[in-house]
C-alpha cells in the first residue's frame, strides 16, 4: 500500500518502541506477559500505560525519566515488571477500565509517586469527527508522544478484537491511493495498522472512542 505522510504534519513520524526478549522483539507490551490469569484478560490498559510511561522515560529522559526504572534496551522482564508495578495504579475492574478519564487520573498518580508531573490531554467527549480525531492524534504525534485509545463497543465485524480494548496509537498515515487515515497501534506485542475513517464513521452514535496522550 502506498502511505504517504499527512500533508500539514510532514514532520510527523513513527514512533518506535521496541521490546526485545533474546533474538524477539515486540512492538510495544503484551497483556499476556502478566502473571495471573485476570490479569492477562483485563490489562491492556494498564499495559498501555506502561507502554507510554516507559516510551517518555526512554525518549525524554531529562524529563521522565523516574517513570521507568530499568535501564538499557527494554527487555521482556524488566518490562513485565514495569506493567505489574503501573498496575497497582491503573487497576481495571471487573469489566475492565472503561473511563479514558479514570485511566487519565491514574496514569497520573503512577507518575506523581514517582515525582513526575504530567499533563493529561484527552479528545472531548463532543468531538465527533474524524478530523477532530486526526488533529488531535497529530498534535501528539508531532511532539513523539504515543496516543492511548480506548474502543469500546463497535457494530463493524472487523473491528471484533479491537473492541472493549485499549491500544497504544504510535503513527497516523493517509494512504494515497484511496485517500484514507490509517492509524498504526501496538496492541498485543504487534504492529496493526487500522482504517482510522471507518473505526470513526462506521460506529453508532452509543459507540464509544476515546482518546489521551500525555506530556
Amino acid at each position: 500500500m502506498g502511505f504517504s505522510i499527512i500533508p500539514k504534519n510532514t514532520n510527523l513520524e513513527e514512533i518506535q518502541f521496541y521490546i526485545y526478549d533474546s533474538e524477539i522483539s515486540y512492538y510495544g507490551g503484551s497483556q499476556y506477559w502478566f502473571p495471573k490469569k485476570f490479569h492477562k484478560l483485563s490489562g491492556c490498559g494498564p499495559v498501555v500505560a506502561a507502554n507510554i510511561t516507559a516510551y517518555l522515560a526512554q525518549t525524554f529522559a531529562d524529563k521522565y525519566n523516574a517513570l521507568y526504572t530499568y535501564k538499557g534496551i527494554v527487555n521482556k522482564v524488566d518490562f513485565t515488571q514495569h506493567m505489574i508495578e503501573i498496575r497497582n495504579y491503573v487497576k481495571p475492574g471487573i469489566f475492565g477500565l472503561t473511563s479514558v478519564r479514570k485511566f487519565s487520573d491514574s496514569v497520573l498518580a503512577f507518575a506523581n509517586k514517582r515525582g513526575i508531573s504530567l499533563v493529561p490531554h484527552i479528545l472531548d467527549d463532543n468531538a465527533s469527527t474524524t478530523q477532530d480525531a486526526i488533529n488531535f492524534i497529530s498534535k501528539a504525534l508531532s511532539q513523539k508522544l504515543p496516543i492511548a485509545i480506548l474502543v469500546l463497543k463497535h457494530p463493524l465485524v472487523e473491528f471484533k478484537e479491537y473492541t472493549w480494548h485499549w491500544m497504544t496509537i504510535t503513527d497516523l498515515k493517509l494512504n494515497s491511493k484511496d485517500n484514507i487515515y490509517y492509524i498504526t497501534v501496538s496492541t498485543y506485542g504487534d504492529r496493526r495498522q487500522i482504517n482510522l475513517d471507518l473505526l470513526w464513521n462506521g460506529r453508532r452514535s452509543k459507540d464509544i472512542i476515546s482518546l489521551a496522550y500525555f506530556k
